[in-house]
């Protein structure tokens, strides 16, 4: 297996070399950092198999890959051009009467390709046979067929000279040192992007809490435990310390003066404390961080529209906690944004930029989230419709956001949320990816399908990698999402100590466990897993997966069916007989 970063560094000085004698030629790069690619210089599209890279515009929606790619496995297998045609009826048809022929292309179910043998693993040989013959037939097949085309989520085109100037100063800016941590200097509260220690005293039922070690790497941090003790607390408090918020007697417990103590990193070697006891005249008007957003475990979608104008609610930062503390808080409504950012001049190209990553991020998020259309019509208006497929693939008819099932309108709701708030407080930005910050969410696995827990987590460190989630979950599923180096810590409650916590992740490998393990750890305290209902006389099946349950009831039935008396009392025999 070759070091696929290697594989796209030399790509990307061969290509650079032949721009050099050809400055039209133009290809695509992996346009957002989503995973932390961009930083593991994986600048062509593709994973640790394999690198992908495209010489024309658009994508397969549904495979979520360009139209016409070519691929050089990471194992030395063939390299091999090929056409992606799952998500278009119109593009499949143009693909198989005008390039299939030509090209040489062999189907192969939903794809067409043309398998590069004759070159073995010289992959750049094969790549400059590519540029210099196929390349420039397909070229000249789009431009003589280009009426064939209606602007839709399924054209092939090419790419334009300012996509790949803004996608190629992108990756360039990967490739100086330290793009990410070149950031503001410590001295300035808005360079802070992750907590490194935390020191809570005398907040709620909270006499003192110290939690210190805190990696600038570690991307996620877990509270666990009971109802009622104490979780939500430790989110408030951060969130009291991290906006500088003023704090109400309503709050505190005891006549001891609350104390918050934040040490906040800027960088990996650079951090700056910080402390906040709550007695400031109105608070702080920001953040200690880059960004900042919180949510409560009562996540409401969006507030009914009313005939006056919307407060600006991205503009303010007691809103970006505000559910964490009142349970009747909206959320702000993304659906509303996309019309808010279409009607303002000022905001019209930026949101022509991010409309893309929006989109990436949605359907990655919520596998049955085909598409967004931003530019539907209806009797002159412009508004956005979602389309969903179902388990084969096939889209249903485009619905609004109102249409969608509960579940997904909540969580599109919190990511919306984030998304919104967090390009209001980083304008520069349109990769989500590169967005920096702290975001705190309150029972994360509320409301929530068990895969959905686990996905959730997972989507999350792929969309954000530079954000640092510190979250409440009652669920063990959304901790087999975990990415490595998160932190884990179990809270509890007692009349002498008030709310205690005690790290666990240092304690238990959590990616060797699985659910039953997790639930009966020290990290749910679970003492009995057996079902009420289980039959004191039958068997516990103790299978880790439903896959091999039903693969054991299946041999148990063949070995039933094929075990008659006669059988039995010959094996008995033959087993007696060699005992002796």
């Amino acid at each position: 297996m070759k070091d696929v970063a290697e594989i796209h560094r030399q790509i990307y000085a061969f290509l650079m070399e032949m721009r050099n004698d050809d400055p039209s030629l133009r290809f695509t790069f992996r346009k957002s950092n989503r995973g932390g690619r961009l930083e593991k210089e994986y600048w062509f599209y593709g994973n640790e198999y394999y690198v992908s890279l495209s010489f024309w515009s658009g994508m397969d929606w549904k495979n979520k890959t360009p139209n016409i790619v070519f691929t050089i496995p990471a194992d030395g297998g063939a390299c091999y051009l090929e056409v992606n045609t799952s998500d278009a009826e119109d593009k499949r048809r143009f693909v198989s009467q005008f390039l299939v022929k030509p090209l040489g292309l062999e189907l192969n179910g939903v794809r067409y390709q043309k398998i590069y043998a004759e070159w073995g693993q010289d992959y750049l040989g094969a790549l400059r046979r590519v540029i210099e013959t196929d390349k420039r037939q397909i070229d000249e097949i789009l431009r003589k067929n280009a009426h064939f085309w209606q602007k839709d989520y399924g054209i092939i085109g090419f790419i334009t000279d300012e996509d790949f100037e803004e996608t190629l100063g992108k990756v360039q800016s990967y490739q100086l040192p330290n793009p990410v941590d070149e950031a503001e200097p410590a001295v300035d509260a808005h360079a802070m992007q992750r907590i490194r220690e935390l020191r809570i005293g005398h907040f709620g039922p909270i006499k003192s809490i110290i939690i210190t070690d805190i990696s600038f790497s570690t991307p996620w941090i877990f509270f666990t435990g009971e109802n009622g003790t104490g979780k939500t607390s430790i989110l408030r408090a951060i969130a009291t310390g991290l906006c500088q918020r003023k704090i109400s007697s309503e709050e505190l417990h005891s006549d001891d003066p609350f104390h918050i103590a934040l040490s906040l990193y800027s960088s990996k070697d650079t951090w700056q404390n910080f402390e906040w006891n709550g007695l400031g005249e109105n608070g702080a008007n920001h953040a200690l961080t880059f960004g900042f957003a919180a949510y409560g475990a009562s996540r409401l979608r969006s507030r009914p529209r009313v005939n006056e104008e919307r407060p600006a609610e991205t503009a303010d930062l007691q809103a970006a906690y505000a559910s964490l503390f009142d349970y009747d808080t909206y959320l702000l409504d993304l659906h509303e944004a996309f019309g808010d950012w279409r009607k303002d001049p000022l905001m019209a190209d930026l949101f022509e930029r991010r409309k893309g990553f929006i989109l990436e991020i949605l359907t990655d998020i919520f596998p049955y989230l085909y598409s967004i259309n931003f530019e539907a019509t209806k009797d002159g208006e412009l508004f956005t419709t979602y389309i969903e497929r179902d388990d084969a693939g096939a889209p249903f008819r485009e619905v609004r956001f109102n249409q969608l099932a509960s579940g997904l309108k909540s969580l599109i709701g919190m990511i919306g949320d984030i998304l919104i708030r967090l390009y209001h407080q980083q304008p520069e930005i349109s990769d989500p990816a590169e967005f920096r910050g702290i975001v705190l969410i309150d029972e994360i696995d509320i409301h929530l399908h068990p895969k959905l827990q686990k996905e959730l987590v997972e989507q999350l460190t792929r969309t954000f990698p530079r954000i640092q989630f510190i979250v409440t979950t009652h669920s063990p599923i959304p901790l087999l999402g975990a990415p490595k180096g998160s932190l884990i810590f179990k809270v509890e409650r007692n009349s002498t100590s008030g709310v205690t916590v005690q790290r666990l992740d240092d304690k238990l490998t959590l990616g060797d466990l699985l659910p039953n393990t997790i639930l009966t750890s020290p990290i749910f305290g679970l003492d009995d897993i057996v079902p009420s209902s289980h039959d004191a006389g039958s068997i516990v099946r103790t299978e880790t997966d439903y896959t091999d349950l039903t693969f054991n009831d299946q041999v148990k039935k063949r070995i039933t069916a094929f075990l008659t008396d006669e059988k039995e009392q010959q094996l008995i025999d033959a087993v007696n007989s060699r005992a002796r």
